[in-house]
C-alpha cells in the first residue's frame, strides 16, 4: 500500500470529503492556530502519571453539529472562542507512565497536515518528557481516525518499533473490510487506507481485544461505540485517583455536556454515539471520575457534573 502523502490527505480530503463544507467554510477551518510548543501536563494518580501531549488546535465549523434546538447550538458556538461560527477542537494524545510502564493513548497527526499547519505536536511533547519512541512499550488506539493515528508512522514504518498496538477488534473490522472502504466516498477511502496503512506497518504487533481488555494492571478498555464502531475509553485506576479517558466521547465539552443530545457529523451512527455518550456521562457524574478526552480544553482533565437535565464541565487544576 503506498504511502499517504500530505499532499493527499489535506483539509478538503477530511473535512469536505462528507460534502458538508462549502469552498468558503473549507477555506476558514483550514487555519489553524500555532500552538506553543511543546505542549504538556502532568496529572499524578498514583502508580501512574498521565500526562497530556497538545498535537494541535482546530476550529471545528459549527454546522457539523445538529440537534434538536439549532439556535441553542449556534448560541454556544458564539461564546467559545472560535467565534460565532466556529467550536475550538483541541487534538491531545496522552502518556502514560508507571514504573514498569511507558504507554501512549493516540498520537495524534504525525506528519500529516489535515487540519492545517501547527499539528503534530504531540511528538514534540513526547520527548521533552524524556521519553523515545523505542522507550513506548504499549500504544492503545481509541479508534482509526485520522487526528488520532497518522502520528504511529514514521515514514511508512512504526514511529514506535518496541511497542505493542491495542486496539478493539470491531474497529479493525471495520477499517478493513474492502466493501465498506468499496462503498465509501472516494475521498473518504483515504481514511481506510490510513488505518489500513496503520496496522499494515505494525503487523504482528497488533493485538485485537474485546470489551474490558486489561493492557496493564489497572488499565482497561471499555466500549463506546457510536463515534466509530469500535471506539474505546480507557479507564485507569492509578491507586489513589481513578480516571477515565473518553476519546471522542465528546469533541466539544461544553456543547457535549449542555446539549447532550447533539449530533456531531463525523460519528459513524449518531444515534449509538448519543446513548454511549449519555451512558458515560451519567456514570462519571455519579461516581465523580475524573476525565480526560482527546478534544476537551487542553490538557483535559476534569470532571462532568449533573446541571439540571443536563451536564456541567468542571476543569481540574493540577
Amino acid at each position: 500500500m503506498s504511502q499517504i502523502t500530505r499532499r493527499q490527505f489535506g483539509i478538503t480530503t477530511l473535512l469536505g470529503a462528507t460534502g458538508l463544507l462549502s469552498p468558503a467554510a473549507l477555506a476558514a477551518a483550514s487555519t489553524a492556530r500555532p500552538a506553543v510548543t511543546p505542549a504538556l501536563v502532568d496529572l499524578p494518580l498514583g502508580r501512574y502519571t498521565l500526562t497530556a501531549l497538545l498535537d494541535g488546535i482546530f476550529y471545528m465549523p459549527s454546522h457539523l453539529y445538529s440537534g434538536d434546538d439549532p439556535a441553542a447550538i449556534a448560541a454556544l458556538a458564539r461564546k467559545t472562542a472560535g467565534g460565532p461560527d466556529a467550536f475550538p477542537f483541541p487534538v491531545t494524545a496522552y502518556l502514560l507512565q508507571s514504573a514498569e510502564r511507558t504507554i501512549l493513548i493516540d498520537a495524534g497527526f504525525g506528519d500529516l497536515e489535515a487540519f492545517g499547519p501547527g499539528f503534530g505536536r504531540a511528538r514534540t511533547a513526547l520527548a521533552a518528557t524524556g521519553v523515545t519512541p523505542e522507550d513506548v512499550d504499549t500504544v492503545i488506539v481509541t479508534h482509526l481516525h485520522p487526528d488520532h493515528i497518522p502520528g504511529l508512522l514514521a515514514g511508512q514504518a512504526p514511529a514506535f518499533p518496541n511497542a505493542e498496538l491495542i486496539i478493539y477488534e470491531t474497529e479493525v473490522q471495520h477499517w478493513t473490510d474492502d466493501s465498506r472502504m468499496g462503498h465509501a466516498p472516494e475521498p473518504m477511502r483515504l481514511w481506510f487506507r490510513l488505518a489500513n496503512e496503520v496496522l499494515g506497518a505494525y503487523g504482528d504487533q497488533v493485538t485485537r481485544v474485546q470489551d474490558g481488555f486489561e493492557a496493564a494492571p489497572g488499565v482497561r478498555l471499555e466500549s463506546s461505540p457510536g463515534h466509530t464502531p469500535g471506539h474505546s475509553l480507557v479507564h485507569i485506576d492509578g491507586g489513589e485517583h481513578e480516571l477515565l479517558m473518553l476519546a471522542d466521547t465528546v469533541s466539544h465539552i461544553d456543547l457535549a455536556t449542555a446539549l447532550p443530545r447533539t449530533r456531531f457529523a463525523f460519528e459513524t451512527d449518531t444515534v449509538q454515539a448519543v446513548e454511549s455518550r449519555l451512558r458515560v456521562f451519567d456514570k462519571v457524574a455519579a461516581d465523580q471520575v475524573l476525565i480526560a478526552g482527546s478534544h476537551i480544553h487542553f490538557p483535559g482533565f476534569g470532571r462532568i457534573v449533573r446541571d439540571g437535565g443536563a451536564y456541567r464541565y468542571t476543569p481540574v487544576t493540577v
